[in-house]
């Protein structure tokens, strides 16, 4: 069976749960193929291990050799932009139409491919998964008719929480054709350590892209607040990531004067992240909803801190609360709550013993409900199913016309 991925750029350092779940389908005997927004420069990632060397292989932009006009048609005006693009676009059809099944990764994505298949050039059902960007932001804008042509023309649309499908559903997506289909991480990378921080400072990280959404400000006004309330407290945070907001937060930390204890890395290989992380106690990332509406589905980086053995402290918000259950799977505060964060972050750095059973039931909710080999061996079903469904419809319209 062939699945055809139609994604933004690709790979994405920020996206590698799509290639995880292009791996597990290639793991499980699927043809792959990928459609993108262009092809990245590989910079994080060896392009010639796999899966990255089969993916690339059968990467293609959707534009082709047009491709390259990309950012002069970005200024073109709205309307001669959208031709343009539509144009380009039907460039990808029939490669896309060798496939069983298409996969879009994205909101945007699928409603791209959806208008193909309202114009009947696109014959594969469409299967499109919902992150975050693209719910949050056309929330706020009251911007979801966008998708109405996704919701009539595509075959199942997953969203990765259940407040997602909430939405898609209210905003007029048919309830059968929304589920949730979580994202997973490999356990079997990911060993359990938890260790103890009693007689020694706590060591506090956080690993994310530096953008409104991650709420890095409010960790560090949380910590503030801490080292006020309790200064006898010994902790240390490091901030491993990159971003639009990295000079703000660094000068943050410095006008709450907590500079001595907190370390800026920047974006750092995967290898080195994972040793910060074996070196940390907790994991801290109290995501807000941004101000354009954007953000969380259910953080990667979250379960596979819980995975490891660190004590997680995040925010209800989005579907967080499906992963984390206040203190028993982690803790949380409201977002942008400075003093309930601060609270958590005290309990966390005096209870260290508490702390160790609520880090083993962490690792027992993300083995059971966040298993990336167990998800993909849900996915590899779902779209077989769907595939099976078109080619029934396909044999029955045969007969049809034969008749």
């Amino acid at each position: 069976m062939r699945i055809g991925f139609i994604v933004g750029q690709f790979p994405s350092l920020s996206e590698t749960f799509v290639i995880g779940q292009m791996a597990g389908l290639l793991h499980r005997g699927f043809e792959v193929d990928v459609v993108c927004n262009g092809i990245s420069d590989y910079n994080f990632a060896d392009r010639r291990q796999e899966p990255l060397a089969t993916l690339l292989a059968r990467t293609r932009d959707w534009w082709g050799a047009a491709g390259r006009t990309r950012p002069v048609i970005e200024r073109l005006p709205a309307k001669l932009r959208d031709k343009v693009s539509t144009a380009l676009d039907m460039s990808s059809v029939a490669r896309l139409n060798e496939c069983d099944v298409l996969v879009a990764h994205f909101g945007h994505n699928g409603a791209r491919a959806a208008r193909l298949k309202k114009w009947k050039r696109l014959k594969p059902p469409i299967v499109t998964i919902f992150h975050g960007y693209d719910v949050g932001v056309p929330l706020y804008e009251r911007g979801l008719g966008r998708y109405n042509d996704l919701f009539e023309y595509g075959a199942l649309n997953l969203t990765v929480n259940g407040f997602f499908r909430r939405v898609l559903v209210e905003a007029g997506a048919p309830e059968a054709k929304v589920a949730v289909h979580h994202m997973g991480i490999d356990l079997k990378k990911i060993p359990y350590a938890w260790k103890s921080w009693r007689g020694s400072p706590l060591q506090l990280i956080s690993v994310c892209r530096l953008a409104e959404k991650k709420g890095v400000e409010y960790a560090l006004r949380a910590l503030a607040r801490l080292r006020a309330v309790a200064p006898e407290l010994a902790w240390h945070y490091t901030i491993i990531g990159d971003g639009p907001l990295r000079q703000p937060l660094e000068a943050l930390a410095s006008e709450l004067g907590i500079a001595e204890q907190v370390s800026f890395l920047g974006s750092l290989a995967h290898q080195d992240v994972k040793e910060w992380l074996r070196r940390s106690h907790a994991f801290v990332l109290p995501s807000v909803t941004a101000r354009n509406g954007d953000v969380e589905g259910i953080p990667v980086a979250l379960m596979e801190a819980m995975a490891a053995g660190l004590t997680v402290v995040s925010s209800n918000h989005s579907g967080i609360p499906e992963l984390i259950e206040d203190q028993k799977t982690g803790f949380l505060a409201d977002e942008r709550d400075v003093e309930t964060l601060a609270s958590r972050l005290r309990f966390v750095a005096e209870h260290p013993e508490q702390c160790e059973d609520v880090a083993l039931q962490a690792r027992k909710k993300v083995e059971a409900e966040f298993d990336m080999a167990a998800l993909d061996n849900d996915f590899a079903e779902i779209v077989s199913r769907i595939a099976r469904a078109e080619g029934d419809r396909a044999t029955s319209a045969s007969i049809a016309l034969t008749r």
